[in-house]
């Protein structure tokens, strides 16, 4: 992490001296919290570039006017995270989060996803007619260690292996429910259907690589890091199988990560709703005391260099049908696999 300079709160007087009311000065630990803040956003944040900070600046000291302990700054980050239009990001203050909810994201009506959310499903790999291998990938919430990322990984592995190598001629991996998470541990786990290479990366706000994904030996790399430890992986599957992959208004964050990596992928292609459109790459930068500021500071790209700053749209825009309990009845299960067999004929020619 980079060493920050405080920068110097710079007020312009537009009006003359005796107009202007005397700021009350800041205590100097709520003054250092909230200098620091601004700091780390006006260095990092996405879109630092499309406002005008030593206004923010002005705006925001006098707004902080009377706060004697940091937790009477709280109210202001939603209105930081405004006005860089950031509702990925967020402050953490013990144990608490502040972050900006957006108005103008729609409700979101799918009453069954929202339902079948709230179970907190965990990960589901079976068979389904004509020989098509289902894996339903929730989001995955673990931990920054390596040991917590590897056993993560493993849960999604040992699923997927419990089929025996062969069996499956395409797959269905369903992201409907993941909203989130651990990217590497969800790629990790599927990398035995998608074989080693680059999956995507993080770009900046005008495309210039930052960071590349990989799978390298069934385990996830951010450029030549790696982040997962599997050393014992699934017997060999094939990785120019098929594959749909069905999405909801609830995909957001990683789980969108592992929709875009699947991006540009040869006979693959996308079912179901526009996913929530978190799909910014967020870091946390530690302020003061364990509170934190995590920052949306660049764009999700796929494999081909391809940004993606909003929501993902599938190519079969299935909106409501769905039905975890009997995917039989399911409309975008039905539309994948209806798409399935044609792409099997077709590999077959």
């Amino acid at each position: 992490m980079k060493k920050l300079g405080i920068l110097l709160l710079l007020a312009g007087a537009s009006a003359p001296a005796y107009c202007q009311p005397t700021p009350t000065a800041l205590p100097d630990s709520v003054a250092r919290f909230l200098d620091k803040s601004l700091t780390l956003l006006q260095t990092y944040s996405l879109e630092r570039n499309s406002v005008s900070w030593p206004q923010l600046r002005q705006t925001v000291y006098q707004r902080a006017q009377g706060a004697t302990t940091v937790r009477d700054l709280l109210p202001l980050y939603p209105f930081l995270f405004e006005q860089l239009q950031d509702d990925h990001g967020w402050l953490t203050y013990q144990g608490k989060t502040y972050k900006w909810r957006n108005p103008a994201r729609p409700a979101y009506a799918n009453e069954v996803v929202k339902a079948a959310l709230k179970k907190k499903p965990g990960v589901l790999v079976k068979m389904l007619p004509g020989r098509i291998g289902y894996i339903q990938l929730p989001g995955i919430n673990a931990g920054g260690s390596l040991e917590e990322m590897r056993a993560a990984a493993r849960i999604v592995q040992d699923s997927l292996c419990r089929l025996p190598p062969g069996q499956a001629r395409a797959w269905i991996i369903d992201l409907r429910l993941n909203d989130g998470g651990a990217m590497a541990p969800m790629l990790a786990g599927i990398a035995p259907l998608l074989g080693d290479g680059l999956l995507g990366g993080f770009v900046d706000i005008n495309g210039k690589p930052e960071q590349q994904w990989y799978l390298r030996q069934g385990n996830f790399y951010v450029d030549s890091m790696q982040v997962t430890t599997l050393e014992k992986r699934c017997p060999a599957r094939r990785t120019d199988l098929p594959i749909a992959v069905l999405l909801s208004g609830r995909t957001a964050s990683s789980g969108e990560i592992v929709a875009i990596s699947l991006k540009g992928r040869p006979a693959t292609r996308f079912f179901g709703e526009p996913t929530y459109g978190a799909t910014t790459a967020n870091e946390s930068y530690p302020i003061s005391g364990g509170a934190y500021l995590t920052i949306a500071g660049s764009q999700d790209a796929d494999r081909t260099g391809t940004p993606y700053k909003t929501s993902l749209t599938p190519d079969v825009l299935i909106t409501g049908g769905d039905n975890f309990t009997d995917l039989s009845q399911d409309a975008k299960v039905a539309a994948a696999l209806k798409w399935l067999k044609k792409a099997r004929k077709g590999a077959r020619q």
